[in-house]
């Protein structure tokens, strides 16, 4: 494995004052709601000036956008294992939709608070970020589907089944359900009727 290059102090710092400024956001976003933070209180929060929160979020539903990229991007290491070539689509999803379940049972208050905000926001219906990635897994995988479905169809209905299944997850309380088991059940019946056997 060839090293990675060295990562320079400015940069590093950079990276820090952005995550100092994301996770002051998504505090003040659980603790006193997304509509009613505004952007010096984030920066108030991070302890830095207002400018440097607009350099690394110019509009605050960026921060919506990060806070589910990072989500992905949890979910995209679990399935990460170069000791394995190939493995199987359903085995990787499984992975993925595990660590999706794993990712918001740990931060239950931030999911509560953010997740029916980050979906008004990023419109599902028309191509969220979530099903792109899903059907890249997908494609990736050379797994034949059933001629009538393509991977795009297969990656949105299953983002789709996800954020059901983790609003209805948020929406009672205590959750009646196990969500890694739900998205199972999603992910069993999505791919039951995609994959060809």
């Amino acid at each position: 494995m060839a090293d990675l290059p060295a990562v320079s102090t400015r940069t590093r710092k950079r990276h820090e004052r952005r995550d100092r400024v994301y996770a002051a956001a998504i505090a003040l976003f659980v603790e006193r709601g997304f509509d009613e933070t505004s952007m010096d209180d984030i920066a108030a929060r991070a302890d830095l000036a207002r400018t440097t929160v607009f350099n690394h979020f110019p509009r605050k539903a960026l921060f919506l956008e990060e806070w589910a990229l990072r989500r992905r991007q949890r979910a995209a290491y679990a399935i990460e294992d170069a000791s394995v070539p190939v493995q199987p689509l359903r085995e990787v999803l499984a992975r993925y939709f595990t660590a999706l379940a794993a990712v918001n049972a740990e931060t239950r208050a931030e999911t509560t608070a953010l997740m029916s905000l980050s979906l008004k926001v990023h419109d599902v219906f028309r191509g969220h970020t979530l099903g792109q990635d899903l059907t890249e897994l997908i494609t990736a995988s050379g797994e034949p589907l059933r001629p009538t479905t393509d991977a795009a169809q297969v990656g949105r209905l299953l983002a789709l089944g996800y954020y059901s299944a983790v609003v209805r997850w948020i929406v009672v309380e205590p959750a009646p359900f196990s969500l890694d088991r739900e998205l199972s059940a999603v992910l069993d019946t999505v791919l039951s009727g995609a994959l060809m056997e």
